[in-house]
């Protein structure tokens, strides 16, 4: 190639023709076959058929709204006799070659697709785009692509036809009422109208001569061929040899009809080499099923009409069939698209940790997931922005991508990105409810408590984390107890969580092994009970007979200057010790190192309370709520001690009474505790949630 460019570089020098002309004349003709080269080496998993089918939409959108608007502009404003709408775009011939480069790609995208929604949409954009496209080329080749894909999908087709007499039947009419209607109207059939009158075509026959056969349906492009090659045929040899170039075919006035082009500009050697190079980048690259038809029609095109192998535009896209054939792999799909409000990060660990505990799980056993989460967001504007992102992100992936299952954490906030999605298409609707998305803790709460209504009579699937929240979901929410999972969120980490030497937990959590030490874990919010803990402490310090106790409480929120101002007036500063946020590793430390972990939640929305699951786990004595989602699993003198949360003075009793059990009555409720955390770990509760996503 390189010893070409040089000789045909010479020549240009010696004949002083136009260099600026001819050396992008040349690159526009070697571009497609060094793209295609390029294509077929380089790698990139991520240029697939879903790809192109994006490009495509955007071209009919940028095609389409500016004629919604009365913008953009007509081929009439050139040719008088024509008409064609080009949007914003310079060259119809162009355009149209490249609506048909992509739109056999989409059309098996479309195919293998799950989304009813994608199909409307493609489908409305290509009707109107078939409507305003006036091209010759482009109704030919729609044609030929239907034909194609007919043939290819005839057995599918055949077994549609006799399963559906009736609908088939129905259809065809359809088409040909609205064939019928649309033909008459088209700008295609106004341009051939004219072109017959201006051409004084009467009949059919008259047609038939070749001199209207070369005006009407070639464009007068067989007038340019026969002027052009009289020019070639009077040049010298060397210009036979090496070509006329595109200056002088300009001023000649070139064929439009790229194969004639290419020979006429580069000559008999230049289109010689291009032949024997772009026959070997053929042999050397692979092309398969739609890409491989696509590739030859364009080239069969090429062969009656110009803007294809030597137009970038177009030249581009049929280079890129070369990685996406090499790229697909049959069907586009994943089983799972999981979205949440809520995910872990390296600021907020804790927050989301059981939506992250789901996703690996899944994952790790063969689950192909993808996810659209949101980390924890402060400020108004910034959350604003956060859940548009999340809610436009999941609406295209759920249109985009072929999901058997959208799993949804946090039904009421989480939900609107992917519920019409969902329901234009084959993809089940999962979603797992967590708390104040259906049991409302505040005026605020409320207002959204319609869209979970909503969300939850269409789910195929709602994932309850406790038996305390089917019943509400039975009872409140009208939904079938047959289509209700109990699923832990995610469950606990029993490997993680797990008994150590409490005077080795008490140095790893900085404590001072001289105290004996009761523990609160959760949020500093209304309702999760860090009043009723710091009134207990109050009532407790009133016993005289334990000085040596202190209280370890661990959490972050909302309300924390309520906490301080209560610390504050009971005056227990020198008796709590406080963290705002620990890692897992450290709350295991912190769950051995103490007498008994303090669960008073009183918030109807408690799920099911992991904290106190966690506790158990490491044989660590849990005096907890009697009521909301721990009462699934704390039972009063069996593995635990509860009580009424919103009563501080039996907390503090229940504390006392902790203080003073004997070793073996405290070893039994200990042991049955892990007993109960492990009906709650990981390997016991992961087939739960994996028979949900089992494949279809």
């Amino acid at each position: 190639l390189g010893i070409y460019f040089i000789i045909y570089f010479l020549y240009l020098l010696i004949t002083h023709k136009s260099l600026s002309i001819e050396v992008i004349n040349i690159v526009k003709i070697f571009y497609l076959p060094i793209l295609i080269m390029f294509f077929s080496n380089y790698e990139d998993k991520t240029i697939t058929k879903k790809t192109l089918s994006i490009v495509l939409l955007f071209y009919l959108l940028l095609y389409i709204i500016p004629f919604l608007f009365g913008l953009g502009h007509n081929i009439s404003e050139i040719y008088e006799n024509k008409e064609l709408y080009l949007s914003y775009f310079y060259v119809g011939n162009e355009l149209s070659n490249v609506f048909i480069i992509l739109l056999p790609v989409t059309l098996l995208y479309l195919i293998d697709s799950n989304s009813y929604l994608l199909k409307a949409i493609f489908l409305i954009l290509l009707l109107v785009t078939t409507f305003l496209m006036s091209t010759k080329t482009f109704y030919a080749s729609i044609f030929i692509i239907l034909l194609y894909f007919i043939f290819i999908k005839r057995r599918q087709l055949m077994r549609f036809v006799k399963n559906n007499i009736l609908k088939t039947t129905l259809t065809i009419a359809v088409i040909l009422a609205f064939c019928i209607v649309y033909i008459p109207k088209m700008d295609l059939v106004n341009n051939i109208e004219a072109s017959l009158e201006h051409y004084e075509v009467n009949k059919v026959q008259e047609l038939l001569t070749y001199k209207n056969i070369d005006n009407v349906i070639f464009s007068s492009r067989l007038s340019f061929l026969e002027n052009v090659n009289k020019n070639f045929y009077e040049s010298s040899s060397v210009e036979k040899l090496l070509g006329l170039g595109r200056q002088r075919l300009d001023n000649i006035k070139n064929v439009e009809i790229d194969i004639f082009d290419i020979f006429y500009s580069i000559g008999i050697l230049g289109t010689a080499f291009y032949l024997f190079f772009f026959g070997y980048i053929l042999d050397y690259t692979k092309v398969k099923g739609v890409y491989k038809f696509t590739f030859v029609l364009l080239l069969i095109i090429s062969c009656f009409t110009g803007h294809v192998l030597i137009s970038p535009f177009t030249s581009t896209y049929l280079a890129l069939l070369f990685i996406v054939s090499k790229n697909d792999l049959g069907k586009m799909k994943k089983n799972v698209l999981m979205v949440s409000n809520m995910y872990p990060s390296q600021e907020y660990p804790h927050y989301g940790i059981f939506v992250k505990n789901t996703y690996d799980l899944l994952s790790s056993n063969g689950v192909s997931i993808d996810s659209v989460v949101m980390l924890k967001t402060n400020g108004k504007w910034n959350k604003l922005i956060a859940y548009f992102k999340l809610f436009s992100v999941s609406f295209f992936k759920a249109i985009f991508n072929n999901y058997d299952y959208i799993y949804v954490h946090f039904v009421s906030h989480t939900t609107i990105g992917v519920f019409i999605p969902s329901l234009l298409s084959k993809s089940k609707l999962v979603l797992n409810v967590h708390g104040n998305d259906i049991i409302p803790d505040t005026h605020i709460d409320e207002k959204y408590m319609w869209l979970s209504k909503l969300f939850l009579k269409k789910a195929d699937v709602v994932i309850s984390p406790s038996k305390y929240f089917e019943q509400i979901l039975v009872k409140k929410y009208n939904i079938s107890k047959n289509k209700i999972v109990v699923y832990p969120s995610g469950g606990v980490d029993i490997e993680k969580f797990k008994k150590i030497n409490k005077r080795t937990a008490i140095k790893n959590a900085g404590l001072d092994h001289n105290y004996k030490y009761f523990g609160y874990v959760s949020r500093i919010e209304k309702n999760k009970g860090y009043d009723i803990f710091i009134k207990a402490i109050n009532e407790f310090k009133k016993n005289k007979k334990y000085k040596d106790i202190r209280f370890i409480l661990v959490g972050s929120g909302s309300e924390e200057n309520k906490l301080d101002d209560l610390i504050k007036k009971y005056k227990l500063q020198k008796l709590i010790i406080r963290h705002p946020l620990v890692s897992q590793d450290e709350l295991v430390y912190i769950y051995n190192s103490l007498e008994a972990f303090i669960y008073p939640t009183r918030m109807q929305s408690e799920s099911l309370g992991l904290t106190g699951l966690e506790a158990m786990a490491c044989e660590t004595l849990v005096i907890g709520s009697n009521k909301y989602g721990p009462s699934d699993y704390l039972i009063y003198n069996e593995n635990s001690f509860t009580f009424n949360p919103t009563d501080y003075k039996r907390l503090a009793e229940k504390m006392i009474d902790v203080l003073e059990l004997n070793s073996n009555t405290k070893n039994k409720l200990v042991k049955n505790g892990r007993k109960k955390s492990e009906e709650y770990s990981f390997s016991n509760t992961k087939d739960i949630i994996l028979n949900v996503f089992k494949n279809k």
